[in-house]
């Protein structure tokens, strides 16, 4: 097997391991989520969703990217640098939770949100709590151990699910899910700390800071656009509309974010330090290749969810949630564009053009932020609708500048999701057929659900066949011993 080969397979393991940690950990969000959505109210859930849009926000400059530096670290300087890391990584984490706490009554009056403030204070300690473990988590990523991770975001979904049902089982309403945010973090940072063998010194260290800064600095603004790109549309209609349909919003656009957008962070997570041991003959295979995995992953996610999201919605969440239903659709096709547009990211950031993604982000969040004042008045679907359509025109933006980087014709990007989009559309039309005889709501989701992933696999087979012996020649193949390094899990 060439070394290429090796490489994809033990990416595809990695891949297998992080994206087995988002479908776990996210099926225990997602029971916990329809438990909370017959406890709790919109007006609850939007209150919550508002104050976790200002953390996201803060959250980009976490540990200023010091951690995305440490991937590309030499080997011979990577315990050092983890030093410098940890230290400076735990004094901006304490700095993000007291200024979450200083600007928490600013946003509660800014919102008209009387009981933003008290939770965006409290909750604003996930920062520090975060802090304690991201250097450890960056160490896991560096060496593809995404066991590890795996089992730490296990434990963070676990708890927060269980904690958050039984204190709202308790009636503290949307405390129940701030409370229970926390109780998952610290789950999350004691697992992480139990699986990755790096033990930092109690002093503040400064070697090679300024490297890891400028690395590291320039992902942040990117990370700080990005998280103005995909969160602006909270803030929107939290101002506008109000909380009670940002609650509407949220829960639309949870099986999306949970099945769709989170396979993104498990994309890009992997395919960085995958790509960075790549040389830039091999780089343009492997964009290809991950970018055609990428699609048979989340098309059918995102057919079933367009094609099935009334029964979806009515059967897990219950009718008080049905205006949440459009929302779910059009957010599907986000979700997608938004996925197949991270191995072009990725290609950036390999390929030392982080500067790439800031021209594309800047651009993008200011004309997000005028349709946004233009539309969200309509409603939350028209927001939706501004969200998918922007998304999409930037992306085949993003394709385009790719494909030139690695010479790659467009048309070899659109063959290489036309038989992923072919299968897709064999199980659209499996679903459309059932819902012709099938009306209520959880027969339809058992019978069309059933129906689509029949009609899928026989796609796949039809118009994707090679993926799949592709597939399973990687996923099988002996894996090969990985090299020591010092601050490898255990």
């Amino acid at each position: 097997m060439s070394g290429s080969s090796r490489l994809a397979a033990r990416t595809l393991r990695s891949m297998g391991w992080a994206y087995g940690s988002y479908v776990g950990g996210r099926l225990l969000v997602l029971i916990s989520t329809v438990v909370l959505a017959r406890l709790l109210t919109p007006a609850e859930f939007g209150v919550v969703a508002l104050a976790l849009t200002f953390m996201v926000f803060l959250d980009t400059v976490k540990d200023l990217g010091l951690g995305q530096a440490l991937i590309v670290a030499p080997d011979d300087q990577i315990e050092e640098r983890a030093q410098t890391a940890f230290g400076w990584s735990l004094m901006v984490g304490a700095g993000l939770s007291l200024i979450t706490m200083a600007i928490s009554p600013l946003a509660s009056a800014f919102f008209s949100a009387p009981g933003l403030g008290a939770l965006l204070a409290v909750l604003g300690l996930n920062f520090f709590l975060r802090s304690i473990g991201v250097t450890h988590y960056a160490l896991a990523r560096r060496a593809l151990d995404f066991r590890s991770r795996t089992l730490a975001e296990l434990a963070d979904a676990s708890v927060r699910g269980v904690g958050s049902i039984a204190l709202a089982l308790a009636g503290l309403g949307a405390w129940s899910l701030v409370l229970g945010y926390l109780m998952g973090t610290s789950a999350m940072v004691a697992t992480i700390w139990w699986r990755v063998s790096f033990r930092p010194r109690l002093r503040l260290q400064r070697a090679h800071l300024r490297e890891l800064l400028t690395f590291g600095g320039m992902l942040t603004v990117v990370d700080i656009g990005h998280a103005l790109a995909h969160e602006i549309d909270y803030l929107f209609i939290a101002r506008i509309l109000g909380v009670a349909p940002l609650g509407l919003y949220s829960v639309g656009f949870r099986l999306p974010e949970l099945l769709i957008v989170n396979l993104a962070v498990v994309a890009g997570t992997v395919l960085f330090p995958a790509y960075a041991l790549l040389d830039p003959a091999r780089l343009r295979e492997a964009f290809l290749v991950s970018l055609r995995f990428t699609a048979l992953l989340v098309f059918p996610v995102a057919v079933g969810l367009v094609l099935l999201a009334r029964p979806v919605v009515l059967t897990l969440f219950g009718e008080r949630w049905e205006d949440a239903i459009p929302v779910m659709q059009v957010l599907a096709i986000y979700a997608v564009v938004v996925t197949l547009n991270v191995p072009a990211g990725t290609v950036y950031k390999v390929t030392n053009r982080p500067g790439i993604l800031v021209a594309f982000t800047i651009p993008y969040v200011i004309v997000l932020a005028i349709a946004l004042t233009l539309f969200t008045h309509l409603g939350i679907v028209a927001v939706a609708i501004v969200m998918a359509g922007l998304q999409g025109l930037f992306a085949i933006a993003g394709w385009l500048v790719s494909a030139r980087i690695l010479e790659v014709a467009p048309s070899r990007i659109a063959g290489v999701l036309a038989g992923p989009a072919a299968a897709a559309g064999t199980m659209a039309v499996a679903i459309t057929a059932v819902a012709q005889i099938v009306s209520s709501p959880g027969a339809l989701l058992v019978a069309g659900g059933a129906a689509g992933a029949a009609g899928y696999a026989l796609g796949v087979v039809a118009f994707a066949g090679d993926a799949v012996g592709r597939l399973r020649e990687m996923a099988f193949e002996r894996r090969t011993t990985r090299p020591a390094a010092p601050t490898l899990s255990r």
